[in-house]
């Protein structure tokens, strides 16, 4: 199985890959990045990387270079905190991109590609209404929820119903490896009841893990929430 992975400098991308290179079912992993990854990642016999400067735009010879993937499993994000104050550099990354790579790699799909899973890591708070009140994160919440709309209308108007299917993950927080929260520490909380699971954040490789698993086999709902992530 031939995967794409994006977001692969990321705290979640790069344990994506990691465990993407340990999975025997995956035999491909096409890393599109702006920035060079380690060298263990990219010497890796499973590895093709891609250096691609604008995830707006797709050209022939790239989609040329992504033919016969069954999955992109998409881990690029922005966060509020470093965009607050650039709404449209927040959009184009949490929205604009995704959009753009879903489109390209829809319209390439043929009677005789593999059937196509767009995994797409969004928030637990993403929200779809646009003219709803939101008291907190307001424009991340709502972007995130427009992105996947867009890529949940864009699946059900493909023509080739069943041929390119989006997943939404809903985490509440990604905890990185050796960050608060990390190993036995948030089992201990969940364990005594201090804070529902539905708030807990889902550790990197835990994550990671699901999204691979959503994009080797689907899942039982589009998105997925929180808990699910959690049991997986």
């Amino acid at each position: 199985m031939k995967v794409i992975v994006t977001g692969a400098t990321g705290v979640l991308g790069k344990e994506i890959v990691r465990q993407c290179l340990d999975d025997a079912r995956i035999t491909k992993v096409v890393i599109l990045t702006r920035r060079a990854v380690s060298m263990d990642v990219e010497s890796h016999p499973k590895t093709e990387v891609v250096m691609h400067q604008d995830f707006s735009r797709y050209s022939d010879d790239l989609l040329r270079r992504l033919e016969g993937a069954s999955a992109c499993l998409w881990a690029i994000g922005g966060r509020a905190s470093h965009d607050d104050n650039d709404k449209d550099a927040l959009h184009k990354i949490t929205v604009e991109f995704p959009l753009a790579a879903a489109k390209a790699m829809s319209e390439s799909i043929t009677a005789t590609s593999p059937k196509f899973n767009f995994v797409f890591c969004s928030t637990r708070n993403a929200d779809r209404h646009p003219s709803k009140t939101l008291l907190f994160l307001s424009d991340p919440r709502r972007q995130r929820g427009e992105a996947e709309k867009g890529l949940c209308d864009m699946a059900d108007a493909h023509p080739q119903q069943g041929r390119f299917a989006v997943w939404i993950l809903r985490p509440s927080a990604v905890l990185a490896p050796g960050g608060p929260g990390d190993g036995a520490a948030p089992k201990k909380r969940r364990h005594l009841g201090v804070g529902r699971s539905s708030s807990a954040g889902v550790e990197a490789s835990q994550l990671a893990r699901a999204v691979i698993r959503v994009a080797c086999e689907g899942w039982k709902d589009r998105v997925i929430d929180n808990d699910a992530l959690l049991k997986m």
